[in-house]
């Protein structure tokens, strides 16, 4: 019941487009005491749910419920929000879920979250791989299995053509836009795999066949990852080059800094990322000042590094409202990290 009406609260607090604190103020207590109902560590005074019932437009009853969309919505919530989902809590969602696979109404969203939570708990571990398989390297320097484990754990690319070909996933997704030839998206999942395979003729075909659904900056963005593929760098640029100048949008300057990026040519890559995000309309991702903190750390500059992490956050709360959750505290965890570099 704590854990019900404490994840009630959060997804009207949340909906209303309050912080604990500001909850906190509207009903005299301490933000701390609205952040232990909301993780279900305890729950409000009896005599507080009237007020609390007011304040969002509710029921008392409805406090203490949840329909099966706020149990899917709260499952979805726990994957954006938690580092680690407690075995208890991943247990119930994925038992909801599964259940919820018979009903022919809820099915599709309920196989996608089930998906996400599989994928949730797939990265918590790949986390958890990744940190041992690097204490294993350093208790034996020469255990080849350990780079297997930290490879594994990041998706490192492997040479061996058994370990890194994509043919299985291939076929899967040609299947799938031979059933469902208008979705444009597929195309992209599609000629990502053939690309990264060298199957480069392949993604000329399904690239054409995309543009005619939907011509964007997408056709000039993959014409040139077609071109560096086959080894024709100046020619890609040019395609790049035109890419932004026909589309003069946000996400085509991201792009194009995400591939100057992995060109290395890191002062260019940072100038699109910044004119993307100048661009952009607010509430803006965080995916642009997180792309240019990667360039700086790999260059050594950690306090440039540092910077644009707090640049995420700060466009994380001011512009999305979240001032907890996975979404701020993943950057953190970041900082912390940069710092601890500095110190070395």
């Amino acid at each position: 019941m704590n854990i019900e009406i404490g994840a009630k609260i959060k997804q009207l607090r949340n909906a209303a487009g309050m912080t604990q604190e500001q909850l906190g103020n509207e009903l005299s207590v301490s933000a701390q005491a609205v952040s232990k109902w909301e993780s279900g560590t305890t729950t409000p005074d009896i005599q507080l749910l009237p007020e609390i019932s007011v304040l969002f437009g509710v029921t008392i009853d409805e406090l203490f419920s949840m329909t099966d969309e706020r149990k899917t919505e709260r499952i979805e919530n726990m994957i954006d929000n938690m580092h680690f989902i407690p075995e208890r809590d991943f247990s119930d969602s994925e038992k909801f879920l599964r259940e919820k696979l018979s009903d022919e109404k809820a099915k599709a969203k309920a196989t996608l979250v089930l998906g996400e939570l599989y994928s949730k708990r797939a990265s918590e571990y790949n986390e958890l791989a990744l940190e041992t398989g690097k204490k294993a390297l350093f208790l034996n320097p020469d255990e080849k299995r350990a780079h297997n484990v930290i490879f594994d754990a990041v998706g490192g690319l492997y040479c061996d053509y058994n370990a890194s070909n994509h043919v299985e996933t291939i076929d899967f997704y040609k299947d799938f836009i031979e059933k469902h030839p208008e979705n444009p998206r597929s195309y992209l999942w599609l000629m990502d795999l053939l690309l990264a395979d060298g199957r480069t003729e392949e993604a000329k075909e399904y690239l054409w066949k995309m543009d005619k659904i939907e011509h964007s900056f997408r056709t000039d963005l993959y014409l040139g990852l077609i071109a560096k593929a086959e080894c024709n760098l100046p020619k890609a640029l040019e395609y790049w080059e035109h890419m932004t100048e026909e589309f003069d949008y946000w996400l085509s300057w991201s792009c194009k800094g995400d591939l100057f990026a992995r060109l290395c040519r890191f002062d260019e890559a940072i100038k699109f990322y910044e004119h993307a995000l100048e661009i952009q309309e607010p509430p803006r991702y965080m995916d642009i000042p997180e792309s240019m903190s990667c360039i700086a750390e790999a260059i050594g500059d950690y306090e440039k590094a540092i910077e644009y992490r707090k640049k995420a956050i700060e466009i994380c709360e001011k512009e999305w409202n979240i001032t907890e959750g996975e979404w701020v505290d993943f950057h953190k965890r970041e900082i912390k990290r940069l710092m601890d570099k500095m110190k070395k």
